[in-house]
């Protein structure tokens, strides 16, 4: 089960880097990743982070989906506030690749 949940997180943080990558606004791209899962059937484990987005934003969102912890939130807010979307894609690129490693 944590296994298939990791899995979730690091498909969704992977298309969430994509869409940053390709110059959409983090709010935006991440609404999208989670309407994509909702459509695979998985709306129900994103539904408080899809709430948080809307309320409060991107790295509350994150962490409301337990996509990453307290210290990296951090490092995301200010990587957001930098308006870098490289920085920020490969940032959230890193995480996918760290949760991934953690499966093995």
């Amino acid at each position: 089960m944590a296994r298939n949940m990791n899995e979730d997180k690091v498909r969704l943080l992977r298309s969430l880097a994509f869409k940053i990558h390709r110059k959409e606004a983090p709010v935006e791209a991440l609404n999208d990743c989670f309407e994509a899962e909702g459509k695979g059937g998985k709306h129900r484990q994103w539904r408080q982070a899809v709430t948080i987005l809307s309320e409060d934003g991107f790295v509350p969102a994150l962490l409301a989906g337990d996509l990453i912890g307290a210290e990296a939130a951090v490092v995301m807010a200010v990587l957001e506030r930098s308006k870098d979307h490289r920085l920020l894609s490969d940032a959230v690129e890193g995480i996918a690749d760290f949760l991934e490693n953690a499966d093995n």
